[in-house]
Parts: structure tokens; C-alpha cells; sequence
């Protein structure tokens, strides 16, 4: 079980890299669209790949793969020093 999100890949704007630039896909509010089911990320992002008439591509990423621990210890530790 997971939540996924939509990223969407187009050409960095500067053009002088031929990279593709990442942007996560936001709701009106501002939020990340998430999911909670592969199959509706997929249905999405299908469509998304369907419609694009600009060259963008979109892919699904799972949440909460990979994460940074951070260690309140070292932080207060270095404060102390």
C-alpha cells in the first residue's frame, strides 16, 4: 500500500539541455494529486500520454520508497559546540 504520484517530464526550458525537467503535477489548490490505487494513477496517466500534443510525457512515482532520516542529535549536538 503506497500513494502515487503523477510527475510530468518536458524539455528544460532554457534549451540548453536536452534533460528532461520533472514537474509534479498540482491540484487548484496547490496540492500534489495523489493516489491511493496504481490502477487510477494509471488510468490518469494513460490519458495524460493520450492527450499530450506537445511532446510531455507523464509517469507514476510511489510515495514513501525511499525517505531521509534526519537525526535530532546531530543537530543538537552541533548546536551545543
Amino acid at each position: 500500500m503506497g500513494l502515487y504520484i503523477i510527475v510530468k517530464y518536458h524539455r528544460n526550458p532554457d534549451g540548453n539541455s536536452n534533460k528532461a525537467l520533472p514537474v509534479l503535477m498540482m491540484d487548484h489548490d496547490d496540492h500534489p494529486i495523489e493516489f491511493d490505487r496504481i490502477d487510477s494513477a494509471q488510468e490518469m496517466v494513460n490519458i495524460l500520454n493520450m492527450n499530450s500534443n506537445q511532446g510531455f510525457h507523464y509517469e507514476i512515482k510511489k510515495l514513501g520508497i525511499k525517505y531521509l532520516k534526519v537525526s535530532q542529535k546531530l543537530h543538537k549536538k552541533n548546536l551545543e559546540n
